[in-house]
This record gives C-alpha cells, structure tokens and sequence, in this order.
C-alpha cells in the first residue's frame, strides 16, 4: 500500500513540477448532501477555478452523517467541506482556498499583492463570522428552497444594516468586491 501511496505522490509531484493542475490522489470534497452550504460551495468554486479534477462525497446533514465516527476521524472540525488527498484532511472552506492557492498558484483566487490579499481575507473573515444573526435569520435553506416572507429578528437587521454598510464602504472606495481573478483588472 505505501509503494502505491509513495508512487502516486511521486507521480503527482512531477506532473505538478511541469505545471499540470493535479491534485495528490484521491481527492475528495465531501458537500452537505442538500447542496446547501455556502462553504462547501465556495471551496467547490475554488476547484473548479483552478481547473482541479475532483470526486464529491456527500453528506447527510440532517441525519448527522457529519457527526458520525468515521467522519470525525477524517475531518478535525467535523464540518463540510472537508478536502481530502493522499494522507491528508482539510475542513475550513477558507484553509482549503489558501491551501489550494499556495499548492497551484495560478489562476488566483485571491488577488496578487500582499495588501489586497490581506484585505480580501478580512472581508473574507468578517462575513463568515459577524453575520450570526442574519444567517441564521436567512439561512441557505430559506435562500435556495423555503423562501419566507418573515420580517428580519432585530439582530437579523443590525447584521443587514452592517453588511450593507460594509458593502457600499467597499464600493465608494472601488473595491471589487469578487475573489475570482479575472473578474477583477486590479487584482492581477
């Protein structure tokens, strides 16, 4: 078994050496069975943009798949996505995005100078943890398959009001307010 382990990563970090877009074998973004994670859809994009091949393994969220022994041994968080290669686990959408950006650098996910780079990650990291309220008022479920005509908790509204105000600082200042490259000219 290691021979094979030993010779696929081999293989892997030649090809990689000549600048074809692999991934160590056997790579695996499990995704919450519902499609309905915004995380495992961002690390999917990720993907996708660096022209990486991939095989999904989904999850059953509602039935705790996430929870279950073999799973917790395979991911340190216990969440979706969790990219797995060759000896190697990843969860964090955010981890397996800069994974995937130092491990095949172009396309860029990110943009290319340190300073919008580093600005990108805040924005990047102040949506995913200041927004409670207003995921959990809006979730992806309400998004993609219940829409609810329910009013905004007053929490739910101060998130809004903040996300808002984040979004049109960004923009009064010619933020672009993608992550792809090739969206944005100044970032490349």
């Amino acid at each position: 078994m290691w021979a094979g382990v030993l010779l696929s990563c081999f293989i892997v970090q030649n090809l990689f050496a000549l600048g074809f877009p692999v991934l160590p074998a056997c790579t695996v973004p499990y995704v919450d069975s519902q499609f309905a994670s915004l995380y495992a859809l961002s690390a999917f994009v990720a993907l996708r943009t660096k022209g990486l091949s991939f095989e999904v393994v989904l999850l059953d969220l509602a039935e705790s798949h996430s929870a279950s022994p073999d799973y917790k041994e395979t991911s340190l968080t216990g969440r979706v996505p969790t990219l797995v290669c060759v000896g190697f686990a990843l969860s964090e959408s955010s981890a397996i995005a800069e994974y995937l950006e130092e491990l095949q650098p172009l396309p860029r996910l990110y943009p290319s100078s340190p300073q919008a780079r580093a600005h990108a990650r805040q924005v990047q990291a102040w949506l995913r943890s200041e927004l409670l309220a207003l995921r959990q008022d809006r979730s992806t479920k309400v998004i993609f398959y219940r829409p609810t005509a329910s009013p905004l908790s007053p929490a739910g509204e101060v998130a809004a009001q903040k996300l808002l105000q984040a979004a049109s600082a960004l923009l009064a200042h010619g933020e672009d307010p993608c992550l792809v490259s090739g969206v944005s000219q100044t970032w490349t």
